[in-house]
């Protein structure tokens, strides 16, 4: 039968766990004032828990298998609006004229392209309660000074608060996968002010390219960058000239790209 079982191709796996399903949802504190988009309908597990707060729920839904039992299920929905679409191609405005709230069980190869669709769009974003790859969550959420501690630790925390609230294992899901998942809430937070957010980038990215290497030996690959006035700089921010990119905060990162651009 067509859309019962997980597609490979999109790296379907179902959450199959009512609690952790019910959790999730409240996760988001939704009101029926509320405006929601949700990532992948699946077997509409979340979009009916979802759909009984009264809020507009567009639910996405890349397979169309799956479509027709979902049309089905919330034909007498007038909250619900179930769309045949990747909704890493979704145009927020098409959908909603204000701001909204975000949830899915996200598949780890999406994750990344996710994530800059929600940066993109921050500004639109309430909250967002995101399942993926519990090694994944681990660097989304992570702090400085961790392993994990990465590029998009930074880029994301400087577009919300994350938090990592529920660590789920595979027999929550069917099909089980290999790997623990994890559940992260993104509130909107104060944007941090970067003017030149692509040289910002760009030197984040550059001072993670070796982790084992020290910052100064990195960021003086890039051309134009003098290492000892990068170490200059360095002392000036009160930073030991022999650290690594993981033991650097953001606002760190930040004052570095301002003044190696001025």
């Amino acid at each position: 039968m067509p859309g019962r079982y997980p597609k490979k191709r999109f790296s379907q796996v179902f959450l199959a766990d009512k609690k952790i399903v019910r959790k999730i949802v409240e996760l988001l504190e939704i009101t029926g004032d509320d405006t929601v988009f949700e990532i992948g309908s699946g077997r509409g597990t979340l979009t009916e828990l979802i759909a009984g707060t009264g809020a507009r729920l567009f639910s996405f839904e890349v397979d169309r298998d799956l479509i027709n039992n979902l049309e089905k299920k919330f034909n007498e929905s007038e909250n619900v609006a179930i769309i045949n679409r990747d909704f890493l191609e979704t145009e927020p405005a098409r959908y909603s004229d204000g701001k909204f709230k975000l949830i899915g069980n996200i598949p780890y190869d999406i994750t990344s392209p996710l994530l800059d669709w929600m940066i993109r769009y921050q500004e639109l974003i309430v909250r967002a309660v995101i399942t993926t790859q519990k090694e994944m969550a681990q660097r989304i959420s992570s702090e400085p000074g961790s392993k994990n501690w990465a590029p998009i630790s930074i880029f994301c925390q400087c577009a919300f608060d994350v938090q990592s609230v529920i660590d789920i294992p595979p027999k929550a899901f069917y099909p089980p996968p290999k790997v623990f998942s994890s559940t992260l809430i993104f509130k909107s937070r104060e944007k941090y002010r970067i003017d030149d957010r692509d040289y910002f980038e760009k030197i984040v990215r550059q001072s993670f390219l070796h982790r084992r290497k020290q910052l100064v030996n990195n960021l003086s690959l890039l051309p134009g960058i003098d290492k000892n006035r990068l170490e200059g700089i360095l002392d000036q921010l009160n930073l030991d000239r022999n650290c690594r990119a993981e033991q650097i905060s953001i606002e760190s990162f930040m004052q570095l790209a301002e003044l190696l651009k001025s």
